[in-house]
């Protein structure tokens, strides 16, 4: 598969939804990062805010907010976005990628209040060939210096998608 090149653009830190939704693939009500705060495509970390709404698609009216475990999908989506803005800055397509393994998933909270936000840090923490393994952090603004999420996400990148047997 042949890969589309395009010209490289340097992203400010602070990347709104606005551009933030073009270099991923969730669209819709299923997009849920608000915007980025830091990246560092080298070192292969970024943060990300959400806010959480009562229009948040997993809105939960008995907790007046969002279940924690949400967060996982927030950090997933924090990956993803990495994959974006790393894209981006070298010129090339955004790379499909595949949850592969969740490993060490701890919450501290059952649940992200309305009109909290909740911050996002993702890092790399080790890479085999196409199989990148990160942390992620999510802190609620509650409480913005005790964890309230924290997992280690193993994913796929790749930019043949005939690895899933399509011709």
């Amino acid at each position: 598969m042949a890969e589309t090149k395009m010209e490289p653009r340097k992203l400010p830190q602070n990347v709104p939804a606005e551009e933030l939704i073009n270099l991923l693939p969730h669209k819709g009500k299923m997009f849920l990062l608000d915007h980025l705060t830091q990246h560092d495509i080298v070192a292969r970390t970024l943060e990300s805010e959400s806010l959480v709404t009562k229009n948040h698609i997993f809105y939960d009216e008995v907790l007046d907010g969002i279940p924690s475990h949400v967060a996982f999908e927030l950090i997933a989506q924090s990956i993803s976005a990495l994959s974006g803005v790393t894209g981006c800055e070298r010129g090339e397509p955004p790379k499909p990628g595949f949850l592969l393994s969740i490993q060490n998933y701890s919450a501290k909270v059952d649940r992200f209040k309305v009109g909290t936000s909740v911050h996002v840090a993702i890092k790399k923490i080790d890479e085999l060939e196409s199989m990148l393994t990160y942390s992620g952090v999510a802190y609620s603004s509650e409480n913005p210096d005790v964890p309230a999420v924290e997992t280690t996400i193993t994913v796929m990148e790749t930019n043949d998608l005939r690895i899933l047997g399509e011709k």
